[in-house]
C-alpha cells in the first residue's frame, strides 16, 4: 500500500479544524486536511453562528470575560487556557471574517452594543451574530480551504493513530469513497474531531459525526484526557415528536426577562432563568423529571407569555426569531408555540463536551506531535461552557494549534512509521467488508446511546454507573463479532464499525471519570452526592492508560500536561 507523506495531518474539517490546517499550511508546513465529513460540515454548521468576542462594551475587559468563565465554569477550568480564550477571544470574529463569514453590522458598519448579544452566562453583550448562521460559517469554511494550500481528503475515518519512539508517527485511515485504507506518515498530527453527543441520540442535537472519536484515538495514543465526565446538557429542547426529540430550542439567555419553568403540573419551579447558566437550569430540570414531576412526554413547560407585555421580552422573541429557534418551536409544537402564545415542552439534551484532550496554551497535548483544538480539547470551559464561546474557541485554538504545529514540524525529524502495527491494521480494515459474525454495527451502536442516556446521563448515581460500566464491556465483548456486508466503497457498515469501537472506549472514559467524580459540580449531577465539595473535588480527573488499562488520578485544577 502506498504511504502518503505530509508535515501535518489535521483530523476534523469543522471550524477548529479548517482554521489549524490553512494557519499550519500559511506557516509553511505541507499540511492534509482529513475528514469523515465534507469540509466545514460538523456542529459547526448546524450552530446558530453566534461567536463570542470581547471589548464591545468600555467595561467588558478580558479580565471580566475570564471571570466569567471561571464562575460559569465553577472553578474547574485550566486558568491558562481560559485566560487565552478571554485575551484573545476579540480575534475570532475577525479571523471568521478572513475567512470569508459576514457578521451582521451596525449602520456604520461597525459591530457595536446594537448589534451584540448577550449569550448564556455572559455579564455583557460581547457575543455577534453570523449571518446564514452554521451554514454560513460552513461554507466560509469550505471556500478558505479551497483558496489554502493543503490537500484535502473527505469522507475519511482515522482508524488508530500510530506511534514509534514515543511520539507520533503517521495514522491508518479508511476511505469510505474508495473503500480502501489509507495509510500516511506524518510527525504532526492535530486532532479537530469535535464532541461526542452522538453517543447520546436521539437526547441530542448533535450532528452524526460527533461520535467521540478524538478522544479515543489520543487516549489509545497515549495523549492524557481531563474531566470527561463533564457533559453539557442544554436545557431546552423538543420532547416530540419522535423524529425531532433532542433538537435545540434554546438556552436561558434567549428566553427573555419573564421566562418561566413550570413542572408538568404547571408549578413554577424557576424564575429569572435568562442570567442563569446552562448547567444550573439543566441541573434543577434533570432532578425534577427524575422525581417524576414532568409532562406526559417526559419534558418540563417552558412558559414565555408574559414576555410579551414587555419591550425586553418582545426583543427577546425577535431574537428567537432571528437566530431560527421560533421555526423549530412552529415545527414541533405548532404556530402557537412560535407566536409565545403556548409554553413549550421541554427537557435537556446533549450539547457540548467540556472535557476532552488534556492541552497547553498551544493546543499541545502530553504526546509529542499531537496536538488538539476545539470540542476534541478539554481544560478551557471547565464545568459549564458558556453561550456562543465554543465558536470563539475554535477560531483562537485552531489559530494557536496550527502555529504549534507548524513550529514543532519544522524541527521535528520524520519518525518511521511501525509497519507491522500500520500493516495489521490496514489488514483488519480491509477484511471488515463481509465479515459475517453475529451482530450488525448499528445495533450494538443504538445499545450503546440507550445505556448511556439511561446510565450516564443528566442525573447520576453510582448503581446506574457501574451498571454501565458493566454493559459497557458487554457490548465490547458483544462488537468482537460483527456481521458487514460484503460492498467496499460507500459501505457505511464499515464507519458503524469503526465508530462503534472508538464510542465504546471513549463512553467507558466517560463512565468511569462519572464514577469517580464524587460530588455535583456544573454538568456533573450526582443524585448520591448532590452538593459541589471544593475541599475534596476542585480538582481535574485525568485519565490515561497504563499498562493497557485505564487509570484516573485527581489533580490540582490546571496542573502540569
Amino acid at each position: 500500500m502506498d504511504v502518503r507523506e505530509y508535515d501535518i495531518v489535521c483530523i476534523g474539517a469543522g471550524g477548529a479544524g479548517v482554521t489549524a490546517a490553512i494557519t499550519a499550511a500559511a506557516a509553511g508546513a505541507r499540511v492534509l486536511l482529513l475528514s469523515k465529513e465534507p469540509i466545514g460540515y460538523g456542529n459547526t454548521r448546524i450552530s446558530v453562528g453566534v461567536v463570542a468576542s470581547c471589548g464591545i462594551l468600555p467595561q467588558d475587559t478580558p479580565d471580566v470575560f475570564y471571570e466569567d468563565l471561571v464562575v460559569g465554569g465553577e472553578h474547574l477550568n485550566n486558568p491558562k487556557l481560559a485566560r487565552v480564550m478571554a485575551e484573545e477571544a476579540a480575534l475570532a470574529p475577525a479571523i471568521a471574517e478572513s475567512q470569508g463569514t459576514l457578521f451582521t453590522r451596525d449602520a456604520e458598519g461597525g459591530i457595536s452594543r446594537g448589534v451584540a448579544m448577550r449569550a448564556g452566562g455572559h455579564r455583557y453583550k460581547r457575543s455577534v451574530k453570523a449571518q446564514g448562521q452554521g451554514i454560513g460559517l460552513g461554507q466560509a469554511l469550505r471556500a478558505a480551504a479551497a483558496r489554502s494550500d493543503i490537500d484535502v481528503l473527505e469522507e475519511t475515518v482515522t482508524v488508530t493513530l500510530l506511534r514509534e519512539g514515543g511520539r507520533i508517527a503517521g495514522l491508518v485511515a479508511w476511505d469510505l469513497a474508495a473503500g480502501e485504507p489509507v495509510m500516511v506518515r506524518a510527525p504532526v498530527v492535530i486532532l479537530a474531531t469535535g464532541g461526542l453527543g452522538w453517543m447520546y441520540y436521539p437526547h441530542t442535537d448533535c450532528m452524526r459525526s460527533a461520535t467521540g472519536d478524538g478522544y479515543a484515538l489520543g487516549y489509545e495514543a497515549g495523549a492524557e484526557l481531563v474531566d470527561m465526565e463533564q457533559v453539557q446538557f442544554l436545557p431546552f429542547s423538543c420532547t416530540h415528536p419522535a423524529s425531532m426529540v433532542g433538537i435545540f430550542l434554546g438556552e436561558p439567555s434567549f428566553v427573555g426577562p419573564q421566562g418561566r419553568l413550570l413542572d408538568g403540573r404547571g408549578r413554577e419551579l424557576l424564575v429569572g432563568l435568562e442570567t442563569m447558566t446552562r448547567a444550573q437550569v439543566s441541573r434543577v430540570m434533570a432532578l425534577e423529571l427524575r422525581k417524576g414531576n414532568g409532562t406526559k412526554h417526559g419534558g418540563l413547560l417552558l412558559d414565555l407569555r408574559r414576555n410579551l407585555e414587555t419591550p425586553r421580552g418582545r426583543a427577546a422573541w425577535q431574537t428567537m426569531k432571528e437566530v431560527g429557534l421560533l421555526d423549530i418551536a412552529r415545527r414541533a409544537y405548532g404556530p402557537k408555540a412560535y407566536a409565545w402564545e403556548e409554553p413549550w415542552d421541554v427537557a435537556p439534551t446533549v450539547h457540548f463536551q467540556m472535557g476532552g484532550l488534556r492541552i497547553d496554551e498551544h493546543g499541545a497535548t502530553s504526546l509529542p506531535g499531537l496536538y488538539a483544538a476545539g470540542e476534541a480539547a478539554g481544560g478551557v470551559h471547565g464545568a459549564c461552557r458558556l453561550g456562543s464561546v465554543a465558536l470563539a474557541e475554535l477560531f483562537v485554538f485552531g489559530r494557536r494549534a496550527g502555529l504549534a504545529a507548524a513550529e514543532f514540524a519544522r524541527g521535528a525529524d520524520r519518525p518511521p512509521l511501525p509497519r507491522d502495527e500500520a500493516a495489521d491494521s490496514a489488514a483488519h480494515l480491509a477484511g471488515l467488508p463481509g465479515v459475517r459474525g453475529e451482530h450488525r454495527p448499528i445495533a450494538l451502536v443504538r445499545q450503546l446511546q440507550r445505556l448511556m442516556w439511561d446510565r450516564v446521563g443528566a442525573v447520576r448515581h453510582e448503581t446506574q454507573l457501574l451498571a454501565g460500566v458493566a454493559e459497557l464491556c458487554e457490548l465490547a465483548d458483544q462488537a468482537r463479532s460483527l456481521r458487514i456486508g460484503p460492498e467496499r466503497r460507500q459501505n457505511l457498515e464499515v464507519l458503524d464499525a469503526v465508530e462503534l469501537r472508538l464510542m465504546l472506549l471513549t463512553a467507558d472514559i466517560v463512565t468511569r471519570s462519572a464514577l469517580c467524580r464524587q460530588e455535583t459540580r456544573g454538568a456533573h449531577v450526582r443524585a448520591d452526592y448532590p452538593h459541589r465539595d471544593d475541599a475534596r473535588w476542585q480538582a481535574n480527573i485525568v485519565a490515561r492508560r497504563h499498562n493497557g488499562g485505564l487509570s484516573l488520578a485527581v489533580e490540582p485544577v490546571g496542573g502540569a500536561r
